[in-house]
């Protein structure tokens, strides 16, 4: 697999490469995360709805923020964003010197096969490489296997968030996971 951006172009030999993504994957990406708000929808998970993903809503992304797919065989099977700052969601405890992951997402026919393990790996070795303190990610709180998962990646809760401030409640846990040195 690659281990970092200098080696995306490599493919390891389970089939699986990481590369970032560029602009002209915008309908592709929209449609895996389209795929997997319907899944939550059909499941009653509220978190993502499936018109939130448009191939403009994704390209919007390319301004403020990397976008990594995770191929298998050539076939994308998941994918997540990088920013430098995130303070819609983590406000006054925003912090530049990490890197905020968002959109975490793995194909249906590919779950269980430890590939988000794999893309959070490799989302914290970015943060290493560009000498970061950690990696910081949010989960909506009402779910709490998706909480626990992160919790099992070695990620620490660092506070929750009510990011409708009060009006309807939208809780956000937020957590962080530090580099070894920090």
């Amino acid at each position: 697999m690659a281990e970092n951006s200098k080696q995306q172009g490599k493919t390891a030999a389970d089939g699986l490469r990481i590369r970032e993504a560029s602009r002209e994957d915008s309908e592709q990406l929209a449609g895996i995360l389209r795929e997997a708000a319907e899944l939550m929808v059909q499941s009653g998970v509220e978190q993502w709805k499936p018109e939130m993903f448009t191939a403009e809503t994704v390209e919007e992304y390319f301004h403020t923020r990397r976008v990594f797919v995770l191929e298998k065989d050539g076939y994308a099977a998941g994918l997540f964003t990088l920013q430098n700052s995130d303070p819609s969601y983590w406000g006054e405890r925003n912090d530049e010197r990490y890197l905020y992951l968002h959109r975490l997402t793995v194909r249906p026919e590919f779950r269980g096969l430890d590939y988000g393990d794999r893309m959070l790996r490799y989302a914290e070795r970015e943060a290493d490489e560009q000498g970061m303190k950690g990696l910081r990610l949010d989960c909506v709180a009402h779910l709490p296997k998706l909480n626990a998962y992160y919790v099992r990646q070695g990620f620490v809760f660092a506070a929750e968030r009510d990011l409708n401030r009060g009006v309807g409640g939208r809780y956000v846990n937020l957590y962080e996971k530090k580099r070894a040195d920090n």
